[in-house]
Order: C-alpha cells, then structure tokens, then sequence
C-alpha cells in the first residue's frame, strides 16, 4: 500500500451559485483537498480557473488559465440535487502540467474534464476516481441529468479504488453493480442511507452516521478523500470506508466547507458511537 502524506487532487475547482444569491468555491477537487488538509495531510489541485482561488491552508492550487470557470447552479428538490451547468473551464490533459511522483492521487471530474487516461501517469501511485463527472451529460441549456459511462469496461479496472453516488447513477442500483462488476474496489454512497462497498466480488453495507444536515454539497467528496487517506496509511477497505462515512456525516453540518472536520474530530466521534 502507498506510504505517502500528500494527496494530488486533479479537477475543476467550480463556482457554484447559490439559491439566496452570490456563489461559493465548490467542486469535488476543493473538497477532498481541504479533507486532505484537514486530517493532517497536504493537498495539491491541478486545476483550469479563470478566476484567482481563494487560499485554502494546506492546499497548494496549481491552476491553468481558462476562458471561464466551470459553473454550477444548484438547487434541492425534496431532497434531490437539481443541477445546470453554466460555464466549463478547460480540459486537464495530461501534457499540460509538469511531471509529478505524487504517491496517492484522486481523479475528481465534475464536468468531463479529466480524461480517465490519466491513471497512466501514475503507475506506482495509488489511484482513486469519483466518478460524477464521467456521469454527467447537460443539454443545450445545461441541464444536467446522469448517463452511462461507455468507457467503463475499458478504464474501471486501471483504478485501486473509484467512487459514485446513487444520485449519479440516476438511482440506477444495478448499473452501480455493474460499475462494481468491473472495479477492484468501488464505494456507493447513498446519502442518509450510508454506503455499499464492493471488494472482491462481496457487498458490504456501511451504516451511516447520525447527522443533522445542513448541507449536503460536497459530502460524497469528503468521503473519497477521507477513504484514500485511511487506505493509503493502511487501513482495510472496511476500516477506511467507517472512518471516511463519519467524515463526511460530520461535514454536512454547516454550509460549504466549513463543518469539514479534523482527525481529532473524526477519531473522537467514532469513539462515542462505538
């Protein structure tokens, strides 16, 4: 298993508009970074942006220019994410940024625009993928609804670890099996429900923590950086999968990314619910 403290994290860094107006730094790269930051790890985004990223401690933004920042409008429906895509910044191809021996690295698509070609770069890394973004498809005036993944059969196997939502398979539990067919290891998470995690061909259900929910955003992403770090440092696949659940119930309690907790947080609530 990698032996490393620094987590590369590659994808858009997004503005996401809000209901009550203005907007706010979203994006599956800024939040599994600023878990990376919080549990004691560094974290550095290959990201496009057209506007300046705001600091984030711990968190080093590498990012190309671009036209335009991608651009979300988010609103919830008894429950369910409606999403329009505004804007895309530009792709992340790989020949565009320099050469990394990054040892644990997480693909973090929102928009399209991290090819999945990039696990070659890193053929001795520990490599995890969300996998939204490569599920993802918008219409002419960006509404954006969830479609199969056609290069699936080719790509799921090249990656130690990938992650989905039900929400990004439309609710689709038997393509989610099917993804978990292909994968060496793939989480589900489900929201209050907790999670699914497939390894070798088993099931196991993973409970959810009790939460008083705020905001949902970005929960599935805190999850993922949460469960590379444990794996990366050693953890199984079910120990990591607990830690990365009580992370991510943990961080829906305030707006945005503030609720993300610390190790000390997370190891102290998974002491109390034991």
């Amino acid at each position: 298993m990698a032996s490393a403290s620094e987590l590369l994290v590659i994808g858009h860094i997004t503005r996401d508009l809000l209901e009550e107006g203005g907007y706010r730094p979203g994006g599956t790269a800024l939040y599994a970074a600023v878990t990376a930051s919080r549990l004691g790890w560094h974290a550095t985004v290959w990201t496009a942006t057209a506007s300046e990223v705001p600091p984030l401690p711990g968190v080093t933004v590498v990012s190309l220019p671009s036209p335009n920042d991608t651009t979300f409008c988010n609103r919830y429906d008894g429950g369910r994410r409606v999403q329009q895509l505004l804007a895309r910044a530009s792709s992340l191809l790989p020949e565009r940024f320099p050469p990394s021996s990054a040892a644990v690295v997480l693909l973090g698509p929102v928009a399209q625009e991290v090819p999945p070609a990039w696990v070659e770069r890193f053929p001795q890394a520990l490599v995890g993928a969300c996998l939204q973004g490569w599920l993802r498809a918008w219409d002419a005036s960006g509404n954006v609804c969830s479609a199969p993944w056609k290069a699936s059969r080719r790509w799921l196997p090249r990656f130690a670890v990938v992650f989905l939502s039900l929400e990004d398979v439309g609710g689709r539990r038997s393509r989610a099996r099917s993804y978990a067919a292909r994968a060496p290891l793939l989480v589900l998470t489900e929201g209050k429900e907790g999670a699914t995690l497939f390894h070798r061909g088993h099931a196991t259900s993973i409970p959810a923590f009790a939460a008083d929910e705020v905001d949902p955003t970005g929960a599935g992403d805190v999850f993922a950086a949460a469960f590379m770090i444990r794996y990366a440092e050693g953890a199984s696949p079910l120990q990591a999968a607990r830690f990365a659940a009580a992370a991510a119930a943990l961080s829906v309690q305030r707006p945005g990314v503030e609720a993300i907790p610390d190790r000390q947080t997370v190891e102290r609530y998974l002491g109390e619910v034991r």
